[in-house]
């Protein structure tokens, strides 16, 4: 608990007021609820007491008192410990499914297709890249090129970070985990993901699994935390108040709903985690006289918890970088955060019948005995999660009964781990399709990630249902015929997501202060809820009262926040959360990007091979943002240097057409959008027919996220869902679509010359 300065005690109602603001501050928030109203009867304008009463309402009602999920952290022994994958754990490999004549003729000639086009592209690009480079003074110039010459640009950008920025967080010739050579893989594992992600390499089984590192995209000499005073300066809290907080109305994206703002959460759910922090190891921030938080709370300090040390670090010497961090959930595009990355979570989510996951009669996910949702990742839970889970949950299902209508003969454990393999390709087909060109809506990066998927002849030759991931001539080429299905390629380097990846998806902006939930049938207003009333347990008491088709509708409806600067939820930066009543989020994201040896703005540039900034005003040309950086940074020479990732990203205005966020951050993203899928042997050397079925490749091809809200929700058709084709925009349904609310309607050419055409048409 922070220190708490005392007040002075001049009557009963204050008496109240300072006995509640204790139980706050000692997570007893339905005390402080009592307190609070008590003092407010004998005092009803005290505004700082009925602002901390729905503070404590709010935190009482979700639960915030208990740890979700309980506490825990992974001992030395645990992340040492050989891939505990045991008998009967997966099903027996299928039969071999030998290709007939045909089939051999239309392989080879895509791979001799394809080795042709690669030598053709490869050369092309480099020499493309070489002499046209891409980045004048200070920004990226990809996008101003556009058509063929923005795609060699854009392969030629993404090649390089292969190429030079994968530094290793193991000793060489250490395996992942430090395991012994030679395990012997177990049974089901060649056709089926582990829980945990182990064994997806059969050569280094703990690759990409949970429990281990994350691994670097900056070279060595830049990967230093920061020494006890430099992590306080400037001080994070004060970085926060001046540059984040959002000032008046929240500013919108107009070409998003919240849908969007959900869905990266949940992939990161999937993607990463540090874990449990060490709340016995505290860092202490000084709160400012004029703190508002030091005036409401009484509070002289902000404690934040150190991040959970790495217990196998020195394990075999010879360290190569001087900090590393565990991952407490698989790595791999794989779902886990619906299945666990544990075997007894996974055991736990699954109903045991038909392969189906758990879900109740009125299809919602079972809850425990504390009031939250059954699932395989918990931590940091709110309703938009419960959405995505349920919905996900209920996919999985629905692709059990095909799969059984198929199969008959199959028993459980085959429907269950099929349908997995599916359900995830659907949600990463989604995520590289559909949400990442929602967020970033330029015709020439939407070409490119539909080519990381379909490859580029399949989006020239084949449109809408034709599509197919894998073509009958598949040609053997990231860039032509795809990345899934194609050959797996790793650069040379073990997979891992990066510890500068969790850094450039601190989105929080993108929250409002509060959900506003509607009718589906009439678009009329039913309630307002704040964010903290909803997280915890608070998800569930909203959805046992609320169908689901009216909360997809409201996310659909509502937009979420820009990446700007100014813009950060202002109840972000007051939160409780388990084990801590007052905490600031923004203040976190800046302090973390230190602790773990993320460099700041300019250094994180020059280590990825960017330009960096010469002054504040390279920056943007918005000379009020420029005052207000300089206000916390000051104005000497070494500002810029001085200057945090996530301010800096956030105060890009150079930014590529169309972006929600800057260049900077994109550099990570299109690495990640190829890796996550090319180093996975089962988005490329096992995307086949043998692993998931001829019926399972069908079902990703079909997919989208409409198409899933639809199977599920169909009465959500009626909604302004059914007049758009990618879920992640606004749900309008005006016969004319507006170009600012739906800029991709400008990537297809049917649409953009006949405005009269809503998209009703192209799907």
């Amino acid at each position: 608990m922070s220190e708490i300065i005392p007040a002075a005690e001049t009557g009963t109602a204050e008496q109240a007021a300072a006995e509640a603001l204790k139980s706050y501050l000692s997570e007893d928030y339905e005390g402080a609820v009592k307190g609070f109203e008590a003092a407010l009867l004998a005092a009803p304008d005290r505004a700082d007491w009925r602002e901390l009463l729905e503070k404590a309402r709010a935190n009482a009602l979700a639960r915030i008192d208990m740890p979700v999920p309980p506490r825990y952290a992974f001992t030395r022994e645990q992340l040492l410990a050989p891939p505990g994958v045991r008998d009967g754990d997966l099903p027996s490999p299928p039969p071999h499914i030998q290709p007939d004549a045909m089939q051999r003729i239309l392989t080879g000639l895509g791979s001799g297709i394809g080795a042709v086009v690669t030598v053709v592209m490869e050369t092309t690009t480099t020499v493309f890249g070489r002499i046209a480079g891409f980045h004048g003074r200070v920004w990226t110039n990809w996008y101003q090129r556009g058509g063929p010459a923005g795609v060699l640009t854009l392969a030629f950008m993404r090649n390089r970070l292969f190429a030079e920025h994968m530094t290793p967080v193991y000793p060489n010739g250490a395996k992942i985990a430090f395991q012994p050579e030679n395990l012997t893989p177990p049974g089901g594992v060649t056709h089926f993901r582990t829980a945990d992600g182990s064994w997806n390499n059969l050569e280094n089984p703990r690759e990409g699994s949970a429990g281990t590192r994350f691994m670097r995209n900056i070279p060595l000499e830049f990967v230093e935390p920061e020494t006890p005073e430099s992590l306080l300066t400037p001080n994070p809290r004060v970085v926060s108040l001046k540059l984040l907080s959002r000032e008046g109305p929240m500013k919108q994206v107009p070409f998003l709903n919240m849908l969007a703002a959900v869905w990266i959460n949940f992939q990161n759910s999937d993607w990463i985690s540090h874990g449990e922090n060490d709340m016995d190891e505290m860092f202490e921030i000084p709160l400012a006289e004029d703190d508002p938080a030091r005036k409401l709370f009484g509070q002289s300090v902000m404690r934040i918890p150190r991040t959970r040390r790495d217990a196998t670090y020195g394990a075999a010497g010879n360290e190569p970088v001087p900090v590393t961090f565990i991952n407490e959930v698989s790595q791999w595009w794989d779902g886990n955060q619906i299945y666990g990355s544990d075997q007894a979570t996974q055991d736990r989510v699954r109903s045991h019948v038909d392969g189906k996951l758990l879900l109740t009669e009125d299809q919602h996910l079972p809850l425990d005995e504390h009031g939250i949702e059954v699932t395989g990742f918990t931590r940091n839970w709110w309703v938009g999660l419960s959405m995505l889970h349920t919905l996900f949950a209920q996919e999985h299902n629905s692709i059990c009964d095909m799969l059984k209508a198929s199969y008959p003969a199959w028993d459980d454990n085959r429907l269950f781990n099929v349908a997995r393999l599916i359900n995830a390709a659907v949600m990463a087909k989604i995520h590289t399709v559909e949400w990442t060109p929602a967020i970033l809506p330029n015709p020439v990066l939407n070409t490119a990630l539909n080519a990381n998927w379909y490859g580029i002849l399949t989006q020239l030759l084949r449109r809408g249902k034709d599509k197919k991931t894998v073509a009958p001539i598949n040609i053997r080429n990231p860039e032509m015929g795809g990345v899934v299905g194609n050959p797996i390629d790793k650069h040379n380097q073990p997979y891992g997501l990066s510890q500068e990846f969790v850094e450039i998806y601190r989105l929080h902006s993108l929250l409002p202060e509060e959900l506003v939930f509607h009718r589906h049938e009439t678009g009329e207003e039913l309630e307002r809820a704040p964010f903290t009333a909803v997280r915890q347990a608070g998800s569930a008491k909203l959805t046992q009262r609320m169908p689901m088709s009216d909360l997809f509708y409201s996310f659909g409806v509502q937009q979420p926040g820009q990446l700007v600067l100014n813009n950060y939820p202002r109840f972000f930066q007051e939160l409780s959360i388990p084990g801590n009543p007052l905490l600031d989020m923004g203040a976190i994201d800046i302090f973390r990007a230190r602790e773990r040896g993320v460099p700041r703005y300019n250094d994180f540039r020059r280590g990825l091979g960017l330009a960096p900034i010469q002054k504040l005003e390279d920056l943007t040309d918005d000379a009020d943002v420029v005052r207000r950086i300089r206000e916390v940074y000051g104005d000497g020479d070494d500002a810029v240097e001085q200057l945090d990732l996530m301010i800096g990203t956030l105060s890009e205005g150079h930014r590529p057409t169309g972006f929600g966020f800057g260049e900077t951050m994109f550099q990570i993203f299109i690495f990640a959008a190829t890796r996550r899928l090319q180093a996975d042997r089962f988005y490329t050397d096992s995307y086949n027919e043998e692993t998931y079925t001829a019926e399972g490749l069908d079902w990703i091809d079909r997919a989208s996220l409409k198409l899933v809200l639809l199977r599920h929700h169909p009465e959500l058709e009626k909604t302004g869902l059914g007049n758009i084709t990618n879920a992640f925009e606004p749900w309008d349904n005006d016969e004319v679509l507006d170009l600012e609310r739906h800029p991709l309607r400008a990537c297809y050419p049917e649409l953009k010359s006949d405005p009269t055409k809503g998209d009703r048409y192209r799907a």
